[in-house]
């Protein structure tokens, strides 16, 4: 006989048990239950796992984590996801972001690191709004001059104007908002100007703070606040310019923070130009790292297998001298065309490397090219609507189904390490 999850947690709330019903217990009905995934009879739903080819130490540190996350209500758990225009858009990373935070009642988190992309001339997430004042120039690792500086945005905007400001707030239907109560500003030090941070509320207190080893500038509110407000300044005869390369927004709060890094056209090379990428990293010290860098790769008409997976390791090895132990996940691409007409048949050698890259490192592999129906099924995500014209690209309803697959999948990998640990 089946023994209730009360008497395997006798002290667990009840959203915890509902959360346990989930992924050890009976189906419940779909629009209640987390694993739920699209129902597109393209997909290849037996596809939607992730795949683990060899050491899961990593691993079960991290569902460690959910563990007391989910279900005692405790301690944070940070993602970081890397990849071209499907992460800059932040629209499969903003619904993988909002299933995370909405699995449980009260452990929400908040909204982690951002770059204000319209600074630099190029599309920002809907989510929040970046408004500033100021002329600014741009660098993204795209260019193969004056990249070194580089971190985990791989986006840097620079200004040379005396006083210039900036002001982030949040919009949009999938989440509200999000408070905060410290803030890292990310930037160059040598020779750059002050940047403050202020409120128009008199009453919040903001504490500064200076970490010039680490490269940024810490601001601590007394209070929550949901609007970032920013000066950049001249302040002395020897300052010549500032240069931003990000911003956290952090909380105190028990929750997801999903940290999401894109840049349109970006390939392993883009990534491996971003000099900073470790320094900056550590910052954030992710629990979980998701690469879904690879499509760019393959578009390349010069691509590489061996180049490709050369790159990856040094990108891997990077990530964990940032956040030794952390987990990895390869997202493999998704299914595109070139130019339109001709299926990239590249994609397939991506996944044979992911799958090495896996085995070797202790990784997992989520197969994206597969969950999404193979070959040419890219063209059936543009029939229902999924998929833009240029057979690369998805619509929004295209990377929100894309965000619940993979979400689902994360969720059973999770739901199998809960079996295991709550067997009798």
């Amino acid at each position: 006989m089946r023994r209730s999850l009360l008497s395997y947690f006798p002290t667990f709330s009840p959203v915890a048990v509902v959360l346990l019903t989930f992924v050890i217990g009976p189906p419940v009905a779909a629009q209640e239950n987390p694993l739920r995934i699209p129902e597109l009879n393209f997909i290849d739903a037996t596809a939607n796992k992730l795949v683990f080819p060899g050491d899961k130490s990593a691993w079960t540190r991290y569902h460690d984590k959910l563990d007391k996350l989910l279900l005692e209500g405790t301690g944070q758990v940070h993602m970081a996801h890397f990849g071209g225009s499907h992460i800059q858009a932040d629209m499969w990373s903003m619904q993988l972001r909002h299933r995370f935070q909405n699995v449980v009642p009260g452990v929400k988190g908040g909204r982690g690191f951002i770059f204000p992309y319209t600074m630099a001339k190029t599309n920002n997430p809907w989510w929040y709004n970046p408004e500033y004042t100021g002329k600014w120039t741009s660098t993204k690792n795209l260019t193969r001059v004056d990249t070194a500086a580089l971190g985990i945005s791989g986006y840097s905007v620079t200004t040379t104007d005396t006083l210039t400001t900036l002001k982030v707030s949040f919009r949009g239907e999938v989440y509200s908002g999000y408070q905060f109560n410290r803030v890292k500003v990310i930037h160059r030090m040598d020779s750059s100007y002050t940047v403050t941070a202020y409120s128009k509320d008199i009453h919040v207190h903001i504490s500064r703070e200076v970490d010039a080893p680490k490269g940024y500038t810490e601001f601590e509110y007394d209070r929550y606040v949901d609007t970032l407000y920013l000066r950049f300044h001249k302040t002395a005869p020897g300052q010549k310019s500032f240069t931003l390369y990000g911003i956290t927004l952090e909380s105190d709060d028990p929750g997801f923070f999903y940290h999401a890094n894109g840049v349109n056209g970006a390939s392993t090379t883009s990534w491996l130009r971003c000099q900073h990428f470790t320094r900056e990293l550590s910052v954030i010290k992710p629990d979980l790292v998701i690469f879904s860098i690879g499509i760019n790769d393959a578009h390349d008409p010069d691509f590489s297998a061996e180049r490709y997976e050369r790159n990856y390791e040094q990108l891997i090895a990077r990530t964990l001298q940032a956040s030794p132990g952390a987990a990895i996940l390869l997202t493999t691409n998704t299914d595109s065309y070139i130019k339109r007409k001709y299926p990239n048949k590249n994609g397939a050698a991506v996944r044979e490397v992911m799958m090495r890259l896996a085995a070797k490192h202790g990784c997992a592999v989520w197969d994206t090219f597969g969950v999404m129906g193979g070959q040419t099924s890219i063209a059936r995500w543009e029939e229902a609507g999924l998929a833009k014209k240029d057979r690369i690209h998805l619509t929004r309803p295209g990377y929100v189904a894309l965000g619940d697959l993979l979400f689902s999948a994360m969720m059973e990998a999770y739901g199998d390490h809960v079996k295991t640990a709550t067997k009798p």
